[in-house]
């Protein structure tokens, strides 16, 4: 069980970190990338009721190749089964959920 929770965070972290250079190397004006996150999915993603921010291991893995990549992400909330749709209709342009 803990071996497919951690394949699945390896992946989806490879495939954020490519859509990310992706994303930078197409437009170098932008500099905000949208990121929709579901907050259900603990610990990779969860609400953080302190700040009412979505958090957890996806956030800080898109935020950190933010850093790198030099652009910022603007992470939403959405429901599990909206992100593919999201993403296709341009309203995030990344999805970092698990």
């Amino acid at each position: 069980m803990f071996a497919k929770s951690l394949c699945r965070v390896l992946l989806c972290s490879i495939l954020a970190t490519a859509l990310g250079l992706g994303l930078i190397g197409a437009s170098d004006a932008q500099q905000v990338v949208r990121v929709g996150s579901t907050p259900t999915g603990i610990p990779f993603t969860f609400l953080d009721t302190k700040t009412n921010q979505i958090s957890g291991i996806m956030v800080d893995i898109i935020k950190e190749i933010g850093k790198d990549q030099g652009f910022t992400a603007e992470v939403s909330p959405m429901t599990f089964s909206t992100l593919i749709a999201s993403l296709q209709a341009n309203k995030i342009d990344v999805i970092a959920a698990a």
